[in-house]
């Protein structure tokens, strides 16, 4: 699939891409899009559980549950979106409180009872992740979750862009991201964690959606924080607030929470302040 057309999946047509297995007994299913299995997190740091609810098309969905302790307990995640009754966009922010492995999986609640348990999604609490296999071997983009996107009316001169890491070795190719009412000029910039500029690239074109490549591609570490971002001359851009509200993990990348950032200024500067958990809607590219 072109880049334009993931970008637009992720963020206009608002549908995360996802894979799962049907239960040939029951054709009620939640697939977990974030965290991917394998990931780490710390005890009392929040982490955004996101997916997506499937069932068959004459049957709505009332709920998705999930459960962290073996189905012992459930929980109910919040609706993001409606694609139609039976399809459903999710989120759960859930906070560790103990080391050790947690398992997440859900189900899907209609008139009819709660649907099957789905296969779970392993995290590693207070251990090492384990690195799970992507084929990033031309690119990956950052996947993200279905949120309502703002045309931002600020229109003062900014750079928005986003903190990561990555979970494997390998090049930071770019970026695509979603713009606003402003479409002039902009420029995309890549930052170490201390605001040193590691790559930049002009950009000049009208469209919605901008696809940008950098000159050269950067090599990038796990470990390692990165900004990516770009300055816009005359503000707007597009946003969406309380997105960041906890870790997401989308293999290989790594948005801690509050990983939307900007700096107000001519000419932009290393961003570091935040708003409200916000995305400006700029998801790094990578190989390796």
């Amino acid at each position: 699939m072109p880049r334009l057309s993931r970008l637009w999946v992720a963020i206009a047509a608002a549908t995360l891409v996802l894979s799962g297995t049907a239960h040939a007994q029951d054709d009620r299913r939640v697939v977990i899009g974030t965290p991917t299995t394998g990931a780490a997190a710390e005890v009392g740091v929040p982490i955004l559980v996101t997916g997506l609810s499937i069932a068959p098309t004459t049957v709505a969905i009332t709920a998705t549950e999930l459960t962290f302790d073996g189905g012992a307990t459930w929980v109910t995640a919040e609706v993001l979106r409606d694609h139609d009754p039976s399809r459903v966009d999710w989120r759960y922010v859930h906070t560790p409180t103990a080391a050790g492995d947690v398992a997440v999986a859900g189900r899907v609640v209609t008139a009819s009872g709660a649907g099957p348990t789905g296969a779970p999604v392993v995290v590693h609490v207070g251990g090492a992740a384990v690195t799970q296999p992507v084929n990033c071997a031309t690119r990956c983009e950052l996947g993200t979750y279905y949120k309502d996107v703002v045309d931002d009316p600020d229109r003062e001169p900014v750079e928005v862009g986003m903190r990561f890491q990555v979970d494997r070795p390998g090049q930071l190719l770019g970026a695509s991201l979603g713009r606003g009412a402003y479409r002039g000029p902009i420029s995309l910039r890549l930052w170490s964690k201390s605001g040193v500029l590691l790559a930049e690239q002009p950009w000049d074109h009208p469209g919605l959606m901008a696809e940008i490549d950098f000159p050269t591609p950067v090599a990038v570490e796990p470990g390692h924080d990165y900004v990516i971002s770009y300055y816009t001359p005359q503000g707007g851009y597009a946003t969406s607030e309380d997105f960041f509200i906890g870790t997401l993990v989308r293999a290989p990348f790594i948005a801690p929470p509050g990983a939307g950032v900007y700096h107000y200024g001519v000419g932009g500067g290393f961003p570091t302040d935040s708003w409200h958990d916000s995305t400006y809607w700029v998801l790094p590219e990578f190989r390796g």
